[in-house]
């Protein structure tokens, strides 16, 4: 049963039609990915769903029982706002929550509760304090606090560390809700959605399965657009040749011919406007590249950084990980010059020339264009091949036309300023990049093209991302922050280090049900002791008396007898996982579901052995 549904809707936005004739209906449980380029229009047609936004033309219809919550792509607060107040603090756009909304207390109950799972812990913390990431865990336990029967997520990984995004993974996974989810995290998209929404070329269609299957249908579409491509070239070309002979040497119906040829020309515009991949000049980089000796940092009181030591050798690429708050940002700004450590010494090789993305794009000064944002940097920017590109050229490389030259950076949308921010340091022909979430706003397209150029890069690079697939493709190492100062390395990419990080959980569990059964078989030798030595004149002598036995009820009695079976089936499965650990992953997503699979079997196994020890006791066997 649809609960949301449009017909017919059209959008235009300052001039620029943003989609047209949208016919299409979602249902009740739907997990729709909703993805296309920057700009295009996806954060528009959210609003349009809540009705914050009204079409130009069309419908759109909602279920009178659906109550929806929004995540916006960027949360708003007033200044001094706590965590607490911040759960009813109504966002623009964002409908009311869902059943039991007006028990206030049940809400903010539940909200506490996912603020705590989430490392958020002091009710009076001010949001403006506040890391990104933290400002979106907040903005993900207000969404789902509502209990709607319907969401409408914008970007909800960015700004978080990997261990909440996996969390909000799985949550997803298993939720009984559906939602709309725009996301650049392909790993994510695969994990949790069942359809893929495109938005491309002023229409929006919705496909059915997962971003895997989606990718395989658009391969063979676009295979099919090639050889369609194909064969209009080949037929331009002959049309052409039959016009450059001249109106005497031509026969037949000019006037046709000609309509043709330009239907032709009209039908291969649309491939031209492709970006152009991601460049720069490359500077060498001398014998010495950075020094850290004993870096550390402080704030009020809290040691974000402890001592850290480490030399920068050529070509490095390193991915830095942990959780939000725990001094990643701060490290890539010391590494920069751009914050001063409490303690130790930064010293960076005379030809090294960082560029440093930061996790937000930092606002322009007000009014300033697009042209003047990118002429305060360079006039021109030299290319690898040689020569020079002006401003104005080196924009249009990357879907900057000139008729958005003009435009207010304000007035770009998310990633639109932050693919300007990015091709802006780029221009600076550096040999040391420092991204902090480089992915965050940037459509799928552009990552790709963005990671083409990183996978080339022959400098240094330090990676802070929760894009798994990124890390993977690009780091050979890993620095860790721990959350309490700490940071250790770890050689590999990221599925090398949750592979390692999974096998620990398997050792540690392993150890703990060894305990468990060998505490139970102390119990049940201690109690053949008693009972055969005498425990009530032991007792007389000061040693605590053990609790009488009783009689299992009959419920009890049956629970007992299955909990064997359990236990059995639940160790079976894991060494089944086990086994399948021992081999490299054909599929990194089905992987990382077995990895979360064992950890619920290892608490599953610690929770009925408990039980089964406490009802052995009582049934004395």
């Amino acid at each position: 049963m649809n609960v949301l549904s449009l017909d017919g809707v059209a959008k235009t936005l300052v001039d620029a039609p943003l989609f047209q004739d949208v016919t299409l209906g979602i249902d009740a449980g739907e997990k729709v990915g909703f993805i296309g380029k920057n700009g295009s229009g996806k954060s528009t047609f959210l609003k349009l769903l809540t009705g914050e936004v009204l079409p130009d033309t069309g419908t759109v219809s909602r279920n009178r029982a659906l109550t929806i919550s929004s995540l916006p792509q960027r949360p708003r607060f007033a200044p001094g706002t706590t965590l607490d107040e911040y759960c009813f603090q109504e966002e623009s756009g964002s409908a009311s929550a869902g059943p039991g909304v007006e028990d206030a207390a049940a809400v903010i109950d539940y909200y506490h509760s996912l603020c705590r799972e989430l490392g958020l812990d002091d009710p009076a913390a001010k949001m403006d304090t506040f890391s990104g990431g933290m400002v979106r865990k907040a903005s993900l336990a207000r969404c789902l606090a509502r209990g709607a029967g319907f969401l409408l997520l914008d970007e909800p990984t960015n700004h978080l560390d990997l261990d909440t995004t996996e969390w909000l993974e799985d949550r997803l996974r298993a939720a009984p809700f559906g939602f709309i989810l725009v996301t650049h995290d392909r790993y994510f998209l695969d994990g949790v959605c069942g359809s893929i929404m495109e938005i491309a070329d002023g229409t929006i269609l919705k496909y059915a399965g997962s971003y895997s299957t989606y990718l395989d249908r658009k391969a063979k579409r676009e295979e099919e657009r090639d050889r369609a491509e194909q064969r209009r070239a080949s037929i331009l070309r002959g049309e052409l040749e039959w016009l450059k002979r001249g109106p005497r040497a031509r026969t037949g119906k000019d006037k046709g011919r000609k309509e043709r040829i330009r239907s032709l020309l009209d039908s291969g515009a649309q491939a031209e406007l492709e970006m152009r991949e991601f460049t720069s000049t490359h500077r060498r980089l001398g014998k010495k590249v950075l020094e850290l000796h004993a870096v550390s940092k402080t704030y009020d009181g809290r040691e974000v950084l402890k001592p850290l030591s480490y030399s920068f050798r050529r070509g490095e690429r390193i991915g830095i990980i942990g959780p939000n708050g725990s001094g990643k940002t701060t490290f890539l700004r010391i590494v920069a010059g751009e914050t001063a450590p409490d303690g130790g010494t930064v010293s960076a090789g005379e030809t090294t020339v960082f560029a440093h993305l930061k996790q937000a794009s930092e606002a322009a000064r007000a009014g300033l264009t697009v042209l003047e944002y990118m002429k305060e940097l360079a006039e021109h920017v030299p290319q690898e091949s040689g020569g020079s590109l002006s401003a104005e050229q080196f924009l249009e490389r990357f879907l900057f036309p000139r008729s958005m030259h003009g435009v207010t950076v304000d007035r770009l949308s998310g990633g639109e300023l932050r693919r300007l921010t990015l091709i802006r340091l780029l221009a600076t022909a550096p040999n040391f990049l420092l991204l902090d979430e480089p992915t965050n706003d940037l459509d799928l397209d552009t990552i790709r093209q963005l990671e083409d150029y990183l996978a080339d890069f022959p400098g240094c690079l330090l990676l802070v991302s929760h894009d798994r697939a990124m890390l993977d493709r690009l780091t050979d190492s890993l620095l860790v922050f721990d959350g309490n100062g700490g940071a250790g390395a770890f050689v590999g990419d990221y599925e090398d280090y949750r592979s390692e990080r999974e096998a620990q959980a398997r050792e540690a569990a392993a150890a703990a049900r060894e305990a468990a059964r060998e505490a139970a078989r102390e119990a049940a030798r201690e109690a053949t002791r008693e009972g055969a030595g005498g425990g009530a004149g032991r007792q007389a002598q000061g040693r605590p008396a053990r609790p009488e036995r009783t009689a299992l009820s009959f419920k009890e009695r049956r629970e007992y007898e299955q909990l064997v079976g359990e236990i059995e089936l639940l160790e079976n499965e894991q060494k089944s996982l086990e086994q399948a650990f021992q081999h490299p992953p054909t599929d990194p997503i089905a992987r990382a579901a077995e990895g979360r699979r064992y950890e619920e079997l290892a608490r599953l196994l610690e929770q009925r052995m408990a039980r089964w020890e406490e009802l052995a006791q009582r049934a004395g066997d």
